[in-house]
């Protein structure tokens, strides 16, 4: 038997010696084996068979590494998911949009320079606004679905109606004093585009993006074609938590800002794209990279480029945008150093998918995030949480004692439940990487609370106030 082992062993050798092309090595075949069960792990903890779920891609380089699904499709008819079905993608339409405009850039058909007033006449301040102004959320634009008339998501408005109804808005702040994400401002991106161009600006991608490369499972989000593989959309966002059918939007409310459908593989392909100069060149994807400074020195830069977020994951960057629309969450992200493409899809629009994109990054670098194990506190442990704490100027969050639960609450949001871990930890319900550490003073008394965003530091202390 010793025997026969050794000639085995000898002749697996030979064998790998004589085809080193058809053998991965060792670290790399069990690293993406490590990827894929921790990954799958995630997914099967995340979502439930019978309810709204997630599609999950995890790529590095041009290689998927894990890509599945878990969850229903169609809960009424039982339909599950399975990879390779239409999302609404939301927000994650930024990034084509600020694509398209930053090739209409090196094309020469416009200059990030220029004035909204060029290609948008007689718009509020449109003498002052710059389209990078409009890329980088610094223009000022307000949001044009704020407080909303009856019946106006379900409308279906043209680019000159969506820039009346930003245009009635008041002035959110003067052109470059301040940064503030607004949907407002990528709707005049559109509406710019199709001035250039002479298409409508989810056309004027198609032509420019996506057909290039191939991409046929990317499109304008409009509900009325019967589209293969689209799942159905669905809100848990109600006290209770039930799953609800989502609430109607029509795709041209966000427009540019968050209309467009799509699939996790185009999404993998599209960023593959974008990284590898396939649709910009490296200069333009260096400013969409880079955070935002506003003309005042003394303000810190802000985590976000143009048309996209920056974000630190294990002290590695992670660059890409999230999504949010009625009946669905999205994040679509790339870590450069590694060379990873991370792809979430749920069709819960209370789906917290940022969350699980950075988890399915962590678990890429091979540093996966630790998950909570909840650990009961007392009552009297409870109660000496309870308090306000104050995040800024204009918020206070809330911990209180509700029927034996702890619960968090912002003012004007949901309560949200919070569990206790073993090290002191704070976490929110049911799953959140961001957490709160209670600091007491000699007494033992809580007097702040340290929130650690995205389960990386620095902390932000949150102090205890007396009242809102």
């Amino acid at each position: 038997m010793r025997v026969t082992t050794y000639r085995k062993a000898i002749a697996a050798l030979l064998l790998c010696l004589a085809m080193p092309s058809i053998m991965a090595s060792p670290g790399t075949a069990t690293s993406d084996r490590q990827i894929r069960a921790e990954a799958q792990a995630l997914l099967d903890r995340s979502a439930r068979a019978d309810g709204p779920g997630y599609e999950l891609l995890i790529a590095r380089d041009d290689q998927i590494v894990f890509h599945q699904a878990r969850g229903s499709a169609q809960i009424e008819l039982g339909v599950p998911l399975h990879p390779g079905q239409i999302y609404r993608i939301a927000s994650i339409t930024k990034m084509f949009t600020a694509v398209e405009v930053l090739h209409l850039a090196e094309a020469g058909k416009l200059s990030l320079d220029d004035t909204l007033e060029t290609y948008v006449p007689n718009f509020p301040n449109g003498t002052a606004i710059h389209i990078r102004q409009l890329l980088n959320h610094t223009a000022g634009v307000s949001d044009h679905a704020r407080n909303p008339t009856p019946g106006f998501f379900a409308r279906n408005l043209s680019t000159t109606d969506l820039v009346a109804a930003v245009a009635d808005r008041d002035p959110a702040f003067a052109p470059g004093a301040q940064m503030s994400y607004s949907n407002g401002g990528y709707i005049l991106l559109g509406a710019i585009i199709e001035k250039v161009t002479g298409k409508p600006w989810h056309v004027a991608i198609r032509d420019d993006q996506l057909a290039p490369q191939q991409l046929t499972h990317t499109a304008y989000g409009d509900t009325s074609p019967i589209v293969p593989d689209r799942v159905a959309g669905y809100s848990t966002d109600n006290p209770d938590h039930n799953v609800e059918n989502a609430s109607f939007i029509s795709a041209s409310i966000p427009a540019a800002a968050g209309a467009l459908d799509s699939n996790a593989d185009d999404l993998f392909h599209w960023m593959r794209a974008l990284q590898t100069g396939k649709l910009i060149s490296s200069r333009s994807l260096s400013w969409m990279s880079t955070p935002t400074r506003l003309a005042n020195a003394s303000d810190p830069a802000h985590p976000y480029g143009m048309g996209m977020y920056l974000w630190k994951v294990r002290g590695q960057d992670m660059i890409g945008h999230t999504g949010q629309i009625n009946g669905f969450a999205s994040a679509l992200a790339y870590l450069p150093k590694e060379h990873i493409t991370i792809v979430v899809l749920a069709n819960d629009d209370e789906a917290d998918a940022r969350t699980m994109a950075r988890r399915l990054a962590a678990i890429a670098l091979g540093q996966a995030y630790e998950t909570p194990v909840e650990v009961p506190l007392s009552t009297d442990a409870m109660r000496a949480l309870e308090g306000n704490y104050r995040m800024d100027a204009t918020k206070v969050r809330t911990l209180t004692v509700t029927d034996g639960r702890l619960f968090a609450q912002v003012t004007g949001r949901h309560a949200v439940p919070l569990q206790a871990t073993a090290n002191g930890r704070l976490y929110f319900k049911p799953d959140e990487l961001s957490y709160f550490l209670p600091v007491r003073n000699a007494s033992g008394q809580v007097t702040r609370l340290d929130y650690f965003e995205g389960g990386d530091g620095p902390a932000k202390a949150l102090p205890r106030v007396a009242s809102p």
